[in-house]
């Protein structure tokens, strides 16, 4: 059985005020799907975060909408769907029951879940158990078990529930959507918990043929090979600019034994960063300035309407950063506010704001000439 493995979709994301739907409808439509009937994948599995927020905007559910019916309608390729932490369960799950008859299989709300999902091959069934993110407050309310107060106790009551109902020696998979110790966050997940009570061992999925899981946005293997995270669909933060972003075709045999192969996706529009000199930044040749990009500046003095002259360059500059801007002064000027006039104010400013480009004669006389008819103004409305 060949299976398509991903996770963290977050459609309808914001990324500095702007939603990214269309990015990853580009990334769904030209690059996912072609992968899965190129690649003659049996079965998909998307390992939670299907949405970034709870209540998503209807651009995002139209858009799931669309790939899921794609995948199971026009692809007859069964489509496994956990909730992560991300999502809303009850509303991810809402006619679960009856769209697994089309063969689209998703595990949200633990009450509407019925076990594992069976779905066979030349060589026989594999049995699919989908851990969808609960807190363990849910767990325990489910189960009816007080003493299931974390989230690897949660999980193993979950992942336990399901493997009773599997025959000894039958191959399995796994989805979860949990934080695995030993595995490299970043900066754009939502934690799950506070101080470190989230993680749970690696040990709960040593059993399965293949373990999919979602939650971290970096493509990583956890332990070995067959426990691994497919990583975000796209890059969602620029912590994320040197991550790959992609897939993981897993092939499981008539053994049970996996073998994952990393695809990577290419955006239409990268997360870059971009870092040198105001100067060298705007004379560097660049073949992707529409790129989403963050610019970090190694100049020490404050550059005069930076950000707007690097979007003549870059549209989708994002943000500045200058880490080496000068400092020492403490903000505070070699001048006296009170004491000073106007016009010592301005000149204090315009050598701050260009110390090594003095005013030109032209400038100094018009400036004079404004100053001038403040002051006249000034004295005319005090009469």
């Amino acid at each position: 059985m060949r299976i398509l493995h991903t996770a963290d979709w977050h459609l309808g994301k914001l990324f500095y005020g702007s939603y990214l739907t269309e990015e990853q409808d580009y990334v769904l439509k030209h690059q996912f799907l072609p992968l899965i009937k190129d690649e003659g994948i049996d079965a998909v599995v998307l390992a939670g975060d299907v949405y970034d927020r709870s209540l998503p905007p209807t651009e995002a559910v139209a858009l799931f909408d669309e790939i899921a019916t794609k995948i199971t309608a026009e692809l007859k390729v069964p489509f496994l769907v956990i909730s992560g932490n991300h999502d809303s369960a009850a509303r991810l799950s809402f006619a679960s029951r009856l769209l697994s008859s089309q063969g689209l299989y998703i595990a949200g709300e633990l009450e509407r879940m019925t076990g594992p999902v069976w779905l066979d091959d030349e060589d026989g069934p594999v049995a699919f158990l989908l851990a969808p993110y609960a807190e363990p407050a849910v767990v325990r309310h489910f189960f009816g078990d007080d003493s299931l107060r974390s989230h690897q106790e949660a999980l193993a009551a979950l992942l336990s529930w399901q493997q009773g109902q599997i025959p000894q020696g039958m191959r399995t998979v796994c989805a979860a959507h949990a934080f695995v110790a030993g595995g490299l966050a970043g900066d754009s997940e939502r934690p799950l918990s506070i101080g470190g009570s989230d993680q749970v061992g690696s040990d709960l999925f040593t059993s399965f043929s293949y373990t999919a899981l979602g939650h971290l946005h970096g493509p990583q293997q956890i332990t070995t090979p067959t426990i691994r995270y497919a990583g975000s669909l796209l890059k969602y933060s620029f912590g994320e600019a040197r991550q790959k972003k992609g897939a993981v075709v897993v092939d499981l045999d008539g053994k049970g034994k996996a073998h994952p192969v990393f695809h990577e996706f290419t955006p239409r529009h990268d997360v870059r960063i971009v870092s040198g000199s105001f100067e060298a930044v705007m004379a560097a040749t660049d073949d992707r300035p529409d790129d989403f990009i963050l610019v970090r500046l190694s100049d020490q003095q404050p550059i005069l309407d930076g950000m707007a002259k690097l979007r003549r360059k870059y549209p989708n500059a994002m943000a500045l950063e200058m880490p080496n801007r000068n400092t020492e002064a403490g903000g505070q000027r070699d001048f006296n506010l009170r004491q000073s006039t106007g016009q010592e104010l301005f000149d204090s400013f315009s050598k701050a704001m260009r110390p090594d480009q003095p005013l030109t004669e032209a400038e100094e006389e018009c400036v004079r000439q404004l100053w001038k008819e403040l002051e006249k103004r000034q004295e005319g409305s005090s009469l």
